[in-house]
């Protein structure tokens, strides 16, 4: 029995979610603080507001509270909640844009968090500029184009995982990635990044 919600992440997410399905909230919280950061990291890149992102945030452990027993085990915890948040960021996108609200130009504007060093130190190519440029210029490939490059090449998930998180086949998602990966190279060669 878990009596402190405070997480040294010794206990296993699977752990923690038959606690959960008992009835332990000391357990959920613990779910909640491990994986905040990664859901926030990951609905960013949809949304424009913070308040949007935080929002988005509550709902996915709230749809995660409600639908815990469905959760079967059978693929990562962190692809289902993702999978989670991925379609409510879609709803979310989808709702702004009907109602004119919705930009993407920004949708890349956020700060560096580290995701993007796939450029050889050698180069002396400076990282945080880079990584600036690629989120500007992955915010003019198509919708499709710019989830399947997020998640594949700015949150380093394998194709299988993309492909159980979007409901995509591999097909689609290695052809997206390929036409993505493409623009943003020719993009980054003409502007002297590589």
């Amino acid at each position: 029995m878990i009596n402190s919600h405070r997480d040294d992440g010794k206990i296993p997410d699977e752990d923690l979610i038959n606690m959960v399905k008992e009835g332990n909230t000391v357990a959920f919280g613990m779910l909640i603080d491990r994986h905040q950061a990664f859901i926030r990291r990951i609905v960013s890149k949809f949304l424009l507001r913070d308040e949007d992102t935080h929002e988005l945030i509550q709902d996915t452990f709230i749809r995660v509270w409600k639908h815990l027993d469905e959760f079967d085990g059978r693929s990562r915890f962190t692809t289902w909640i993702y999978s989670i948040a991925f379609n409510l960021g879609l709803d979310r996108v989808k709702a702004n844009k009907r109602r004119r609200i919705s930009n993407f130009s920004d949708v890349f504007a956020h700060p560096d968090d580290g995701q993007v060093e796939f450029i050889d130190p050698g180069t002396g190519t400076d990282h945080v500029a880079l990584a600036r440029e690629v989120r500007s210029l992955a915010a003019d490939l198509s919708r499709i184009q710019r989830l399947v490059f997020v998640l594949r090449d700015l949150q380093d998930m394998p194709v299988e995982e993309v492909c159980r998180v979007t409901g995509f086949g591999a097909d689609k998602v290695k052809s997206n990635l390929y036409y993505a990966r493409k623009f943003i190279r020719e993009k980054l060669l003409k502007k002297g990044f590589l």
